[in-house]
């Protein structure tokens, strides 16, 4: 019985490392699947999409103008990814909506940007704004009045 005497302690200390390696794997780990990762951040692109482009024509007002066609962008995202957003832009309803002296007014614009990505199956992402466009004592100038977004999340 003297020779086992002190094994306990070693098997002990085996196990420890055993299942700390374990641990080590399990937390290292991936969480979601590939095919679900690489959706979400498809769909994160898109998104993102959607937003540069609301925002690029939003800085370039009035040269996006209304009526006419699609303010269109194809940016490579990746080595195997293609984001693109599509802007157009119209006149809301009234026309003038406000002024100041002189007769000079604020004019509104509903903007709606689509952006897309390669290999997205569950559709674009969509940002519809509507912009408020007239003079500022520091020159011309587009507000934002609205912003919503949707589509893949």
């Amino acid at each position: 019985m003297s020779r086992c005497r002190g094994s306990a302690i070693v098997l002990t200390m085996l196990l420890l490392v055993v299942l700390s390696a374990l641990g080590m794997y399990v937390v290292s780990a991936p969480v979601g699947t590939g095919e679900s990762v690489g959706r979400r951040h498809r769909a994160a692109v898109a998104r993102n999409m959607a937003r540069a482009g609301a925002n690029a024509a939003i800085a370039r007002f009035p040269a996006v103008s209304p009526g006419e066609a699609p303010y269109v962008r194809r940016i490579p995202v990746g080595s195997n990814l293609t984001g693109r957003y599509s802007v157009t832009s119209r006149k809301a309803g009234g026309g003038i909506v406000g002024g100041s002296a002189g007769g000079s007014g604020f004019e509104e614009y509903d903007l709606v940007s689509v952006g897309s990505v390669t290999n997205l199956t569950d559709g674009d992402a969509r940002v519809v704004a509507r912009i408020r466009y007239g003079p500022d004592p520091a020159g011309p100038r587009a507000r934002i009045l609205k912003w919503e977004e949707s589509g893949p999340r």
